[in-house]
C-alpha cells in the first residue's frame, strides 16, 4: 500500500517511509530509523530530513511520534541497531 501524506501522524507507523523533497528521495527507511541511531529514548538523529520536520512539530508532538515509531518499530521484531 502506498500512501502519500503531510500529516507525520498519517505515516508514523508505517513499516518504511520514503522522504520526498522537490521531487527527489531524500530518505528512506523505517520511521524509527529515520529519528534515531540507537535504542535513544529521543530523537538523536540531527540531520535527517524526516527527524526536522518531526522536531518541527514541537517537543511534545515529536516525542509522542518517536514513541509511536519506536514501539512499532519493536513491535514488529525488528533490532535496533
Amino acid at each position: 500500500m502506498v500512501i502519500i501524506a503531510h500529516r507525520l501522524a498519517t505515516v508514523i507507523d508505517a513499516d518504511r517511509i520514503l522522504v520526498m523533497d522537490a521531487g527527489e528521495a531524500k530518505e528512506y527507511d523505517h520511521p524509527f530509523r529515520l529519528l534515531a541511531v540507537n535504542e535513544s529514548d529521543e530523537i538523536i538523529t540531527q540531520d535527517g530530513f524526516f527527524a526536522s520536520m518531526v522536531k518541527a512539530t514541537g517537543e511534545t508532538t515529536s516525542l509522542s511520534l518517536f514513541k509511536i515509531a519506536k514501539d512499532n518499530f519493536k513491535r514488529n521484531g525488528n533490532r535496533i541497531y
